[in-house]
């Protein structure tokens, strides 16, 4: 499979990963296994490294030591745009002068797509959250929001 083409086939696995900066061990040694379609969420106190274990699963880090696998790929080095891969941070990044449609919309238009109608309509319904499409993100609770940036 191209490094172009990954698909989500099969679980998210991560194994032995540990990230350093310098001498400090951000994350040590974690094995964790997600499966396919799974969505998660890690816990933990302030610092343990959680950030830097999602950091890593979208592929905006590299692991010091490790493997993470998609299925049968190994996606350790792979770019994040060429990852089947979301993750939603506490802070959600939605435009605020934008309309929950226009913001959904965005990435796809960036894309050249021309029609976003239906697909934003279509993930829309997905996060059941329909009847916000012509609010602006200020006008929406933290948890719509964060359903707005899955959505996108």
């Amino acid at each position: 499979m191209s490094k172009d083409s990954i698909s989500a086939r099969g679980d998210l696995k991560l194994t032995r990963i540990t990230k350093s900066y310098g001498d400090f061990n951000a994350v040590d040694d974690l094995t964790l296994t997600i499966p396919k379609g799974s969505f998660f969420a890690l816990l933990g106190p302030s610092g343990c490294g959680k950030t830097t274990t999602l950091r890593m699963v979208a592929g905006l880090e590299e692991p010091t030591v490790g493997s993470i696998h998609l299925g049968d790929t190994d996606i350790t080095t792979t770019r994040p745009y060429q990852r089947p891969i979301n993750t939603v941070f506490q802070n959600y990044a939605l435009f605020p002068h934008l309309t929950i449609f226009e913001n959904i919309a965005f990435g796809l238009r960036r894309r050249g797509i021309k029609d976003v109608k239906e697909q934003v309509d279509k993930v829309l319904n997905l996060v059941e959250l329909p009847h916000l499409a012509q609010r602006k993100p200020t006008q929406l609770s933290g948890g719509q929001q964060q359903r707005i940036a899955l959505a996108r």
